[in-house]
Protein backbone atom coordinates (compact mmCIF):
# COMPACT_ATOMS: atom_id res chain seq x y z
CA UNK A 1 0.00 0.00 0.00
CA UNK A 2 2.79 2.37 0.89
CA UNK A 3 4.51 1.69 -2.45
CA UNK A 4 1.25 2.30 -4.33
CA UNK A 5 0.73 5.51 -2.35
CA UNK A 6 4.22 6.70 -3.29
CA UNK A 7 3.57 5.93 -6.94
CA UNK A 8 0.27 7.83 -6.75
CA UNK A 9 2.00 10.82 -5.17
CA UNK A 10 4.67 10.73 -7.90
CA UNK A 11 1.97 10.75 -10.58
CA UNK A 12 0.22 13.70 -8.90
CA UNK A 13 3.50 15.57 -8.62
CA UNK A 14 4.30 15.04 -12.29
CA UNK A 15 0.77 16.05 -13.26
CA UNK A 16 1.02 19.19 -11.11
CA UNK A 17 4.36 20.07 -12.66
CA UNK A 18 2.86 19.70 -16.10
CA UNK A 19 -0.13 21.86 -15.10
CA UNK A 20 2.10 24.54 -13.63
CA UNK A 21 4.41 24.40 -16.62
CA UNK A 22 1.51 24.66 -19.05
CA UNK A 23 0.00 27.55 -17.09
CA UNK A 24 3.34 29.33 -16.95
CA UNK A 25 3.86 28.85 -20.70
CA UNK A 26 0.35 30.12 -21.42
CA UNK A 27 0.89 33.09 -19.13
CA UNK A 28 4.20 33.91 -20.74
CA UNK A 29 2.62 33.59 -24.19
CA UNK A 30 -0.23 35.90 -23.23
CA UNK A 31 2.27 38.37 -21.82
CA UNK A 32 4.26 38.33 -25.05
CA UNK A 33 1.07 38.75 -27.06
CA UNK A 34 -0.03 41.66 -24.88
CA UNK A 35 3.34 43.35 -25.26
CA UNK A 36 3.25 42.76 -29.01
CA UNK A 37 -0.27 44.22 -29.21
CA UNK A 38 0.86 47.27 -27.27
CA UNK A 39 3.88 47.90 -29.50
CA UNK A 40 3.65 51.30 -31.20
CA UNK A 41 2.57 51.35 -34.83
CA UNK A 42 5.11 52.81 -37.25
CA UNK A 43 3.38 55.45 -39.36
CA UNK A 44 5.04 56.17 -42.69
CA UNK A 45 4.38 59.82 -43.48
CA UNK A 46 4.90 61.76 -46.73
CA UNK A 47 5.22 65.54 -46.45
CA UNK A 48 3.84 67.79 -49.16
CA UNK A 49 7.08 69.43 -50.27
CA UNK A 50 7.28 72.26 -47.74
CA UNK A 51 8.97 72.56 -44.36
CA UNK A 52 7.82 74.27 -41.20
CA UNK A 53 6.39 76.76 -40.67
CA UNK A 54 4.77 75.97 -44.04
CA UNK A 55 3.89 72.40 -43.09
CA UNK A 56 3.51 72.18 -39.35
CA UNK A 57 3.97 68.42 -39.19
CA UNK A 58 7.62 68.86 -40.11
CA UNK A 59 8.30 70.86 -36.94
CA UNK A 60 5.77 69.32 -34.55
CA UNK A 61 7.58 65.97 -34.60
CA UNK A 62 11.07 67.32 -33.99
CA UNK A 63 13.06 65.43 -31.35
CA UNK A 64 12.62 68.11 -28.69
CA UNK A 65 8.84 67.91 -28.90
CA UNK A 66 8.86 64.11 -29.03
CA UNK A 67 10.82 64.07 -25.79
CA UNK A 68 9.19 66.95 -23.90
CA UNK A 69 5.75 67.78 -25.31
CA UNK A 70 4.11 64.94 -27.22
CA UNK A 71 2.39 62.39 -24.98
CA UNK A 72 1.73 59.55 -27.41
CA UNK A 73 4.91 59.34 -29.43
CA UNK A 74 6.65 56.01 -28.82
CA UNK A 75 3.53 54.63 -27.14
CA UNK A 76 0.73 54.31 -29.65
CA UNK A 77 2.84 55.23 -32.68
CA UNK A 78 6.23 56.19 -34.05
CA UNK A 79 6.86 58.16 -37.23
CA UNK A 80 9.04 57.72 -40.28
CA UNK A 81 8.83 60.88 -42.37
CA UNK A 82 9.69 61.18 -46.07
CA UNK A 83 10.30 64.71 -47.31
CA UNK A 84 8.93 65.00 -50.85
CA UNK A 85 9.29 67.65 -53.53
CA UNK A 86 5.56 68.29 -53.68
CA UNK A 87 2.14 66.81 -52.95
CA UNK A 88 1.98 64.89 -56.26
CA UNK A 89 4.98 62.87 -55.05
CA UNK A 90 3.28 62.37 -51.68
CA UNK A 91 0.18 61.09 -53.49
CA UNK A 92 2.32 58.61 -55.42
CA UNK A 93 3.76 57.27 -52.16
CA UNK A 94 0.26 56.92 -50.71
CA UNK A 95 -0.96 55.16 -53.85
CA UNK A 96 1.92 52.69 -53.77
CA UNK A 97 1.45 51.95 -50.08
CA UNK A 98 4.84 53.42 -49.18
CA UNK A 99 3.11 56.10 -47.09
CA UNK A 100 0.22 55.66 -44.66
CA UNK A 101 -0.43 59.31 -43.89
CA UNK A 102 0.59 62.44 -45.73
CA UNK A 103 0.04 66.06 -46.58
CA UNK A 104 -1.86 66.69 -49.82
CA UNK A 105 -2.97 69.81 -51.63
CA UNK A 106 -6.65 70.01 -52.52
CA UNK A 107 -5.67 69.65 -56.18
CA UNK A 108 -3.64 66.48 -55.62
CA UNK A 109 -6.32 65.03 -53.37
CA UNK A 110 -9.11 65.67 -55.88
CA UNK A 111 -7.05 64.22 -58.73
CA UNK A 112 -6.22 61.09 -56.72
CA UNK A 113 -9.88 60.59 -55.79
CA UNK A 114 -11.15 61.25 -59.31
CA UNK A 115 -8.70 58.68 -60.71
CA UNK A 116 -9.26 56.21 -57.84
CA UNK A 117 -5.49 56.20 -57.50
CA UNK A 118 -5.30 54.94 -53.90
CA UNK A 119 -6.66 51.45 -53.27
CA UNK A 120 -9.30 51.65 -50.55
CA UNK A 121 -9.50 55.43 -50.85
CA UNK A 122 -8.29 58.43 -48.86
CA UNK A 123 -9.68 60.14 -45.77
CA UNK A 124 -9.09 63.76 -44.72
CA UNK A 125 -8.07 63.64 -41.06
CA UNK A 126 -7.02 67.22 -40.21
CA UNK A 127 -6.20 70.72 -41.35
CA UNK A 128 -2.66 71.85 -42.11
CA UNK A 129 -3.08 75.43 -43.28
CA UNK A 130 -5.58 77.58 -45.11
CA UNK A 131 -4.92 80.39 -47.57
CA UNK A 132 -6.61 83.63 -48.50
CA UNK A 133 -7.84 84.55 -45.01
CA UNK A 134 -7.86 88.36 -44.62
CA UNK A 135 -5.11 89.44 -42.23
CA UNK A 136 -3.09 86.26 -42.65
CA UNK A 137 -0.29 85.30 -45.02
CA UNK A 138 -1.19 84.10 -48.49
CA UNK A 139 0.82 82.25 -51.14
CA UNK A 140 2.05 84.92 -53.52
CA UNK A 141 3.31 85.15 -57.11
CA UNK A 142 6.10 87.70 -57.50
CA UNK A 143 7.92 89.49 -60.31
CA UNK A 144 10.99 91.70 -60.08
CA UNK A 145 10.33 95.18 -58.75
CA UNK A 146 11.34 96.77 -62.07
CA UNK A 147 9.70 94.12 -64.27
CA UNK A 148 7.56 95.36 -67.16
CA UNK A 149 4.95 92.78 -66.07
CA UNK A 150 2.23 94.85 -64.37
CA UNK A 151 -0.82 92.63 -64.77
CA UNK A 152 -1.59 88.94 -65.12
CA UNK A 153 -2.30 89.54 -68.80
CA UNK A 154 1.32 90.68 -69.21
CA UNK A 155 2.46 87.12 -68.43
CA UNK A 156 1.66 86.04 -71.99
CA UNK A 157 4.79 84.50 -73.48
CA UNK A 158 6.57 84.49 -70.10
CA UNK A 159 8.11 81.76 -67.94
CA UNK A 160 6.49 81.10 -64.56
CA UNK A 161 7.90 78.99 -61.73
CA UNK A 162 5.92 76.65 -59.47
CA UNK A 163 7.24 73.93 -57.18
CA UNK A 164 5.58 70.93 -58.83
CA UNK A 165 3.05 70.26 -61.54
CA UNK A 166 -0.32 69.43 -60.01
CA UNK A 167 0.45 71.17 -56.72
CA UNK A 168 -1.86 73.69 -55.05
CA UNK A 169 0.07 76.70 -56.31
CA UNK A 170 0.11 75.24 -59.83
CA UNK A 171 -3.69 75.17 -59.79
CA UNK A 172 -3.87 78.70 -58.37
CA UNK A 173 -1.73 79.85 -61.28
CA UNK A 174 -3.85 78.08 -63.90
CA UNK A 175 -7.13 79.36 -62.47
CA UNK A 176 -5.90 82.98 -62.33
CA UNK A 177 -4.49 82.76 -65.87
CA UNK A 178 -7.78 81.44 -67.22
CA UNK A 179 -9.73 84.13 -65.37
CA UNK A 180 -7.65 86.68 -67.28
CA UNK A 181 -8.12 84.98 -70.65
CA UNK A 182 -4.76 83.21 -70.88
CA UNK A 183 -4.32 79.54 -71.75
CA UNK A 184 -1.83 77.96 -69.31
CA UNK A 185 -0.73 75.47 -71.98
CA UNK A 186 -0.27 77.80 -74.93
CA UNK A 187 0.21 81.32 -73.65
CA UNK A 188 2.86 80.81 -70.93
CA UNK A 189 5.65 78.41 -70.05
CA UNK A 190 5.24 76.83 -66.61
CA UNK A 191 8.39 75.28 -65.12
CA UNK A 192 9.23 73.49 -61.88
CA UNK A 193 11.56 75.24 -59.43
CA UNK A 194 12.14 74.09 -55.84
CA UNK A 195 10.77 76.56 -53.31
CA UNK A 196 14.21 77.32 -51.79
CA UNK A 197 15.50 78.34 -55.24
CA UNK A 198 12.47 80.35 -56.35
CA UNK A 199 13.63 83.79 -55.17
CA UNK A 200 17.03 83.39 -56.83
CA UNK A 201 15.39 82.18 -60.05
CA UNK A 202 13.32 85.38 -60.24
CA UNK A 203 16.26 87.67 -59.47
CA UNK A 204 18.54 85.92 -61.95
CA UNK A 205 15.76 86.20 -64.57
CA UNK A 206 15.66 82.47 -65.17
CA UNK A 207 11.91 82.90 -64.70
CA UNK A 208 9.76 85.99 -65.12
CA UNK A 209 7.40 85.20 -62.26
CA UNK A 210 7.48 82.74 -59.38
CA UNK A 211 5.50 81.71 -56.33
CA UNK A 212 6.73 82.02 -52.76
CA UNK A 213 5.25 80.20 -49.78
CA UNK A 214 6.12 80.39 -46.11
CA UNK A 215 8.88 80.30 -44.90
CA UNK A 216 10.48 81.56 -48.13
CA UNK A 217 7.76 84.19 -48.55
CA UNK A 218 8.83 86.00 -45.39
CA UNK A 219 12.56 85.73 -46.10
CA UNK A 220 12.53 86.77 -49.77
CA UNK A 221 9.90 89.49 -49.62
CA UNK A 222 11.88 91.36 -46.94
CA UNK A 223 14.71 91.95 -49.42
CA UNK A 224 12.62 94.55 -51.20
CA UNK A 225 13.38 93.77 -54.85
CA UNK A 226 10.24 91.73 -55.59
CA UNK A 227 6.71 92.92 -56.35
CA UNK A 228 3.41 91.10 -55.79
CA UNK A 229 1.53 90.20 -58.96
CA UNK A 230 -1.29 88.05 -57.53
CA UNK A 231 -2.05 85.73 -54.61
CA UNK A 232 -3.83 82.51 -53.78
CA UNK A 233 -6.66 84.57 -52.36
CA UNK A 234 -7.21 86.07 -55.83
CA UNK A 235 -7.99 82.61 -57.13
CA UNK A 236 -10.29 81.20 -54.44
CA UNK A 237 -10.65 83.52 -51.48
CA UNK A 238 -10.34 81.70 -48.12
CA UNK A 239 -9.67 78.06 -48.89
CA UNK A 240 -7.82 74.99 -47.66
CA UNK A 241 -4.53 74.64 -49.48
CA UNK A 242 -3.09 71.55 -47.80
CA UNK A 243 -4.46 69.10 -45.26
CA UNK A 244 -3.51 65.77 -43.76
CA UNK A 245 -4.88 62.54 -45.17
CA UNK A 246 -4.68 58.85 -44.41
CA UNK A 247 -5.12 55.80 -46.54
CA UNK A 248 -8.58 54.74 -45.42
CA UNK A 249 -7.52 51.10 -45.11
CA UNK A 250 -4.64 52.05 -42.79
CA UNK A 251 -6.91 54.34 -40.80
CA UNK A 252 -9.45 51.60 -40.11
CA UNK A 253 -6.75 49.12 -39.11
CA UNK A 254 -4.81 51.52 -36.85
CA UNK A 255 -7.35 53.84 -35.26
CA UNK A 256 -5.53 54.16 -31.94
CA UNK A 257 -2.24 55.03 -33.61
CA UNK A 258 -3.87 57.70 -35.77
CA UNK A 259 -5.72 59.13 -32.77
CA UNK A 260 -2.43 59.31 -30.87
CA UNK A 261 -0.71 60.96 -33.83
CA UNK A 262 -3.46 63.59 -34.21
CA UNK A 263 -3.63 64.25 -30.47
CA UNK A 264 0.09 64.99 -30.56
CA UNK A 265 -0.33 67.09 -33.70
CA UNK A 266 -2.88 69.33 -31.97
CA UNK A 267 -0.80 69.44 -28.77
CA UNK A 268 2.30 70.41 -30.75
CA UNK A 269 0.43 73.00 -32.79
CA UNK A 270 -0.88 74.68 -29.66
CA UNK A 271 2.58 74.49 -28.06
CA UNK A 272 4.00 76.55 -30.92
CA UNK A 273 1.21 79.13 -30.62
CA UNK A 274 1.66 79.45 -26.84
CA UNK A 275 3.50 82.73 -26.19
CA UNK A 276 5.11 81.15 -23.14
CA UNK A 277 7.07 78.86 -25.46
CA UNK A 278 8.02 81.59 -27.93
CA UNK A 279 11.76 81.68 -27.33
CA UNK A 280 12.20 77.92 -27.54
CA UNK A 281 9.83 77.65 -30.51
CA UNK A 282 11.78 80.23 -32.53
CA UNK A 283 15.04 78.53 -31.60
CA UNK A 284 13.81 75.12 -32.80
CA UNK A 285 12.32 76.34 -36.07
CA UNK A 286 15.32 78.55 -36.86
CA UNK A 287 17.67 75.60 -36.40
CA UNK A 288 15.50 73.33 -38.53
CA UNK A 289 14.83 75.75 -41.39
CA UNK A 290 18.17 77.61 -41.25
CA UNK A 291 16.13 80.84 -41.12
CA UNK A 292 17.14 83.95 -39.17
CA UNK A 293 15.43 84.09 -35.80
CA UNK A 294 14.39 87.71 -36.29
CA UNK A 295 12.63 86.83 -39.56
CA UNK A 296 10.78 83.93 -37.97
CA UNK A 297 9.82 86.03 -34.99
CA UNK A 298 8.27 88.60 -37.31
CA UNK A 299 5.56 86.26 -38.57
CA UNK A 300 5.63 82.69 -37.24
CA UNK A 301 2.47 81.70 -35.33
CA UNK A 302 1.12 85.27 -35.56
CA UNK A 303 -1.47 87.01 -37.73
CA UNK A 304 1.24 87.31 -40.39
CA UNK A 305 1.45 83.54 -40.69
CA UNK A 306 -0.98 81.26 -42.51
CA UNK A 307 -4.36 80.69 -40.95
CA UNK A 308 -4.47 77.40 -39.03
CA UNK A 309 -7.29 75.93 -37.00
CA UNK A 310 -5.67 75.08 -33.68
CA UNK A 311 -7.97 72.10 -33.17
CA UNK A 312 -6.94 70.69 -36.55
CA UNK A 313 -10.43 71.17 -37.98
CA UNK A 314 -11.05 72.02 -41.62
CA UNK A 315 -14.50 72.88 -43.03
CA UNK A 316 -15.67 70.99 -46.09
CA UNK A 317 -16.49 74.25 -47.90
CA UNK A 318 -12.85 75.38 -47.64
CA UNK A 319 -11.81 72.28 -49.58
CA UNK A 320 -14.80 72.21 -51.90
CA UNK A 321 -14.35 75.69 -53.35
CA UNK A 322 -11.02 75.06 -55.11
CA UNK A 323 -12.06 71.54 -56.11
CA UNK A 324 -15.15 72.94 -57.83
CA UNK A 325 -12.84 75.33 -59.67
CA UNK A 326 -10.86 72.35 -60.91
CA UNK A 327 -14.02 70.80 -62.33
CA UNK A 328 -15.05 74.09 -63.92
CA UNK A 329 -11.64 74.44 -65.53
CA UNK A 330 -11.81 70.79 -66.70
CA UNK A 331 -8.72 69.88 -64.70
CA UNK A 332 -10.55 66.84 -63.34
CA UNK A 333 -13.23 64.96 -65.24
CA UNK A 334 -15.71 64.30 -62.44
CA UNK A 335 -16.95 66.27 -59.41
CA UNK A 336 -15.54 65.32 -56.00
CA UNK A 337 -17.61 65.87 -52.86
CA UNK A 338 -15.03 66.75 -50.20
CA UNK A 339 -17.51 66.25 -47.37
CA UNK A 340 -17.70 62.52 -48.08
CA UNK A 341 -14.00 62.15 -47.31
CA UNK A 342 -13.82 64.07 -44.02
CA UNK A 343 -12.81 61.87 -41.08
CA UNK A 344 -12.30 64.52 -38.42
CA UNK A 345 -13.63 62.37 -35.58
CA UNK A 346 -10.08 61.07 -35.02
CA UNK A 347 -9.04 64.51 -33.76
CA UNK A 348 -8.88 64.94 -29.98
CA UNK A 349 -11.65 67.57 -29.90
CA UNK A 350 -14.88 67.64 -31.93
CA UNK A 351 -15.18 69.86 -35.00
CA UNK A 352 -18.28 71.82 -35.92
CA UNK A 353 -17.94 70.84 -39.60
Amino acid sequence: MRAQSNVHRDRLSRRRLLQVGTASFAGASLGLMARAAAAPVTIHYATGGGIGPNEMETIIYLDYLKENVLKNYGKSYTLEMTFTRGTPEAATLLASGQADLGTLAFSTFATAVAKDAVAGGLSIISDNYQDGHPGNATNTFFVLQDSPIKTVEDLKGKKIGINAFGSAVDLVLRVVLKKKGLDPRRDVQIVEVNFPNMGAAIREKRIDCGVLVIPFLAVESRKGDLRVLFTGGDAFGPSSVIFQVARTEFLKQNEDAVRGFLADYVTGLNWYYDKGNRTKAIELVAAFTKSPKEVLDSYFATGSDYYRDQNGCVPAVAIQKPIDAMVEEKLIAVPVDAGKYLALSYLPRPCST
